[in-house]
């Protein structure tokens, strides 16, 4: 009978820098079973044909207790691996499971896609006229941290298929791929270590169960139809159709198991299975279920915040373009909230709505310029939905199908908002601003900071866009309600008198083209003030000016875990010296900025207001005036 090729590593030469994987320690501050479900659902999503409308599949498959595969039978795809095993032991702190045990394996498998496609003989960066065909053979198994995937996909690092070898105790995987462009099957195993030395020699961390020539290093998949079949028998592999079926033996049952992988794909991959993009299949020795559309709100049932989060998707995915409510285009310059976008009938209505109860749905234009290019029209969905059940905001960003889970929800409203990103332009300078585990948008990433113009301002916009939209439809009344309280708070008071009522007379801001209250009222004692008020994105001063007309001085920091938040600032937060970083309209005074953080306010009538907008709305401001009667304020 054939036999399986058994496990090589290469020795390494003298002169070679001895570096050891680090992917465990890139997925030590996840949770596996999280990123085991975003890395390979999301690449059987990239994998899924251009035209096809048919759903990705993918299935979790648990083998334990007489579905492992028994001792003898694995004695075949393990020969040659124990020894190496032995000699990391120490450094992994994991010892080598017992030769004569069952063996337990995750069976991960999609089905609609194309394939690990590609020449597996190749390098395509060496070999002449083969750079611009698409090998994902070569990048899935012989590269770490760089990636063949396009511009517009979801996953780019090459960093995150390390975790199916994360997820073995033994850190090795096999891999058997059929291909949808020439219908070859092939079978490859790959075992992820450390530098090691073994019968004197030092051995590389990486090894595989391959075919190797006589004289290369060249790992070559396994095709012999016999041993194919051997190997789908013994693992319960079904690869009649193009696609990619990952084998993790031993598998991290400490992390993974039936009821994480179902709960992290519902959290992650809601998106996509209500708009009938992708079904996921489960099963274990004692339980078998399918998600997708039509059966995800029975496993959401189980977690009110989730259905409802379903529930504002499925509403979402019926909404046409006629029936969104589509903001003004953004121009040139930096993207920027501003609470123009609306005229005060439209937030009027709005605020109406939002307040009933009723779902909004808007359409956000948005430039995305990259540098030496001409700015493309784009856009991006938000959906938005109140709801008081909720403790805290609840702020939703998928990428193309993939949901971005440790983007903050900035602001104490009580709703819910989806942030869906599809358009090519946009998603690509997302891509660009994505950590390796696609977990978050970081302004900081080289490829934000070098490939475009207003890099970091556009992704704030993006960012703030629910925070933003939400506290202009929550915001109240302007003014004070005085009796806001009365019913629950409440004494007894004589009847005030006539003059007595006007001293203790509130004004009231009326708004823009009306008459105020404020604009004829003068503060108590007569000696003039100045207050302090947060605006979306930034503060408003204003104030009577001091009968000497002195200029003040106004400081401005994030507020800082401790010590002066005043001496903490960088100018990296914000710098009121370098122009149009922070937008300041001023009214009746003089603003001369005199540091990153404080500017010189010189009166020039008897009453003046300022405005500072373009902050970091996620980030608390300290605010101080040196005025006798004006204290310091915090802005939440």
């Amino acid at each position: 009978m054939m036999d399986f090729p058994s496990w090589h590593f290469r020795s390494m030469d003298a002169g070679e820098v001895h570096v050891d994987p680090v992917h465990d320690e890139f997925f030590k501050a996840q949770d596996l079973a999280d990123a085991l479900v975003r890395e390979s659902i999301q690449n059987s999503l990239d994998a899924r044909p251009p035209r096809s409308r048919a759903p990705v599949r993918v299935a979790f498959r648990f083998a334990i207790g007489r579905r492992a595969l028994d001792a003898d039978a694995s004695r075949a795809y393990f020969a040659g691996l124990e020894p190496h095993l032995q000699s990391v032991a120490k450094i992994v702190h994991v010892p080598p499971p017992p030769a004569d045990e069952a063996v337990p394996f995750l069976l991960i498998e999609d089905s609609g896609t194309r394939g690990l496609t590609g020449d597996p003989e190749i390098d395509p960066e060496l070999a002449a006229g083969t750079e611009d065909r698409k090998n994902d053979f070569f990048y899935f198994w012989r590269n770490v941290g760089r990636s063949s995937k396009g511009e517009i996909d979801r996953g780019r690092w090459g960093l995150g298929k390390a975790v199916f070898t994360v997820a073995s105790r033994i850190r090795t995987i096999f891999g058997l791929t059929r291909r949808a462009d020439d219908d070859r099957a092939l079978l490859l195993g790959q075992s992820v270590l450390k530098t090691h030395i073994l019968d004197g020699k030092r051995i590389y961390p990486y090894g595989f169960f391959a075919r190797h020539r006589r004289g290369s290093d060249l790992p070559l998949p396994i095709e012999d139809p016999i041993l194919l079949d051997r190997f789908a028998d013994d693992f319960g592999v079904r690869r009649s159709e193009p696609g990619l079926s990952i084998v993790v033996p031993h598998y991290r049952d400490d992390e993974l198991s039936f009821e994480k992988i179902r709960s992290s794909v519902v959290h992650q991959y809601f998106y996509p299975i209500l708009r009938g993009d992708l079904m996921v299949e489960l099963q274990d020795d004692q339980r078998r279920e399918t998600i997708s559309v039509s059966t995800i709100d029975e496993v959401a049932a189980v977690e009110p915040a989730l259905a409802r989060l379903c529930d504002l998707t499925r509403w979402s995915l019926t909404q046409k373009d006629e029936v969104r409510i589509v903001l003004p285009e953004q121009g040139d310059a930096a993207p920027r909230w501003k609470e123009e976008i609306f005229t005060a009938a439209q937030l009027d209505s709005l605020r109406e709505r939002f307040a009933s109860g009723e779902r909004l749905s808007f359409r956000v234009p948005l430039l995305v310029k990259r540098k030496r290019s001409r700015a493309a029209s784009s856009w991006f969905d938000l959906h938005l939905e109140r709801d008081e059940n909720l403790r805290k905001a609840e702020h939703h960003f998928i990428r193309r199908g993939i949901t971005i889970p440790e983007i903050r929800a900035n602001g104490d409203k009580t709703a819910r908002a989806l942030v869906i990103i599809d358009q090519e332009q946009l998603s690509t300078f997302l891509g660009d601003a994505e950590n390796p585990a696609h977990s978050d948008w970081s302004e900081r990433g080289d490829k934000v900071r070098t490939l475009y113009d207003h890099g970091a301002w556009t992704l704030r916009f993006v960012k703030n866009s629910a925070s933003f939209l939400t506290s202009l439809l929550a915001r109240p009344a302007e003014g004070r309600i005085r009796d806001f309280l009365a019913d629950i708070f409440w004494i007894e008071a004589p009847e005030e008198t006539e003059e007595q009522k006007t001293l203790n007379r509130i004004p009231i801001r009326g708004r823009a083209g009306s008459s105020s209250e404020e604009d004829a009222a003068t503060p108590a004692g007569g000696s003039g003030g100045v207050t302090i008020a947060r605006i979306a994105g930034g503060f408003t001063i204003k104030g009577v000016a001091p009968a000497h007309h002195a200029p003040l001085r106004c400081e401005i920091a994030y507020r800082a875990r401790s010590g002066n938040p005043f001496r903490k600032h960088s100018p990296f937060d914000f710098n009121l010296l370098a122009p149009g970083d922070i937008e300041i309209v001023a009214d009746d005074i003089a603003v001369r900025p005199i540091a990153p953080n404080a500017i010189e306010l010189r009166p020039t009538g008897p009453r003046f207001q300022i405005y500072l907008k373009g902050f970091d709305s996620r980030r608390d401001l300290v605010v101080r005036v040196d005025a006798a009667d004006a204290a310091e304020a915090e802005l939440h």
